[in-house]
């Protein structure tokens, strides 16, 4: 009987700047969200200018993902990781200085917008390297620090500008980010050295795409993103017009950002022990029956319960499919990259679509509006469960 490989002890010190980064990322990232109020009246701009500073990074990771992936499977993860690090420190280092009109800002946040892509594609790739066929945990593990950064300077910021101002806001975070670049400047590496020659493109994405599940595993990020950020705009103005002050607004988006940093967290465990296919089929059930009740709750601490709840079982099973999308039938080291970059690259699709689609249904925020934009939600939460349903897969 072989003896079941160990998993070196410097693998978590990887894992840990690596989701120190992530965190890093998804707090400057998100620093500016309870701001936006206060950055229309800066600039003078609207509501679609302003929602340009959060919305323009998924954009850049859909195009960026492509490049990224190639890195990867030529370089090895830990080039594409410092790439990226680095264009989010001088991104979002930028906004201390770079703040003196919107197009400035803009410029700032775009600088940063171009490094998401270098940094997600990297993860699995990186992971797998390091745990092999446990990876599944370790890359939930990093997944995670994302929401967690969206959670906390989504609950921080309000108060740092309440007391410093602004530009108190984007220091804070910026030395946040050049932290985590230079620890994970230290100790982020990969297992081995990667210097190959990568497959043609087409040859790459044949491999990649041999099997019917290689289409169904994007597809699903893609609904779990798109779900999640329609449901974090939507989410406030269905509490605010229920009669709950935008402060509760805010806390309640801010439990179900948290419960999604647990599920990606805590779900690839219990896939890898349960089954995948199975496991991940229940959660995407409990999220859509979480979201029916969302709609037809009236009082604060259930708002509260259910929507950490369903943000937890809502992103669990986004790491798990992409840990599926990197260890499915015809991926190997050679385009392990590319792989990751279509699932990064389509889940980000839906990032940046489907809440424009619910955006246009809600329209001026009122009354049947906002209960047809829930609907819509509903509707792609129904899809994302059937597309579970149909994965072939233990």
């Amino acid at each position: 009987m072989m003896k079941e490989e160990q998993v070196p002890r410097f693998a978590w010190a990887v894992v840990a700047v690596f989701w120190f980064l992530i965190f890093s990322y998804g707090a400057n990232w998100f620093a500016v969200a309870p701001l936006l109020k206060d950055l229309e009246e800066i600039y003078d701009i609207g509501g679609e200018e302003s929602h340009l500073l959060l919305s323009i990074i998924g954009l850049f990771v859909v195009f960026f993902a492509w490049p990224a992936g190639r890195v990867v499977d030529k370089k090895g993860p830990r080039a594409s990781v410092l790439i990226g690090s680095l264009l989010m420190v001088i991104g979002f280092g930028g906004r201390v200085w770079l703040n003196g009109s919107y197009l400035e800002i803009l410029l700032a946040t775009s600088i940063a917008g171009l490094g998401l892509a270098w940094l997600l594609v990297a993860l699995a790739p990186q992971m797998i390297q390091w745990f092999r066929e446990k990876a599944s945990l370790a890359i939930g593990i990093v997944s995670s620090g994302l929401f967690i950064g969206f959670g906390t300077a989504s609950f921080l910021s309000p108060y740092i500008k309440s007391l410093y101002g602004v530009n108190a806001v984007y220091k804070l975070f910026a030395i946040l980010s050049l932290i985590s670049f230079l620890l994970y400047l230290c100790l982020g590496r990969d297992r081995e050295k990667v210097e190959k020659e990568s497959p043609r493109l087409g040859e790459a994405f044949r491999g990649v795409f041999s099997t019917r599940n290689a289409f169904v595993y994007p597809l699903i990020g893609f609904l779990i993103v798109g779900s999640t950020l329609s449901a974090s705009a939507l989410i406030p103005k269905m509490v605010i017009g229920s009669g709950f002050s935008e402060v509760w607004a805010g806390t309640i988006t801010s439990a179900m950002l948290f419960g999604s940093a647990l599920g990606a967290f805590a779900f690839p465990y219990v896939a890898s022990r349960y089954g995948v296919k199975r496991s991940s089929l229940i959660v995407a059930i409990l999220a859509t029956i979480l979201w029916i009740m969302f709609g037809f709750s009236s009082t604060l601490l259930l708002y509260i319960l259910i929507a950490f709840l369903f943000g937890v079982f809502l992103q669990a099973s986004w790491p798990v499919a992409l840990h599926c999308q990197e260890t499915e039938e015809g991926v190997n080291d050679r385009n392990v990259g590319i792989a990751a970059s279509a699932y990064i690259s389509i889940s980000n699709i839906g990032g940046a679509l489907l809440p424009v689609i619910v955006g246009s249904v809600v329209g001026r925020g009122s009354g049947a509006s906002l209960w047809n934009a829930y609907l819509v939600i509903l509707i792609y939460l129904i899809v994302f469960t059937v597309l579970w349903g149909i994965v072939r897969r233990r």
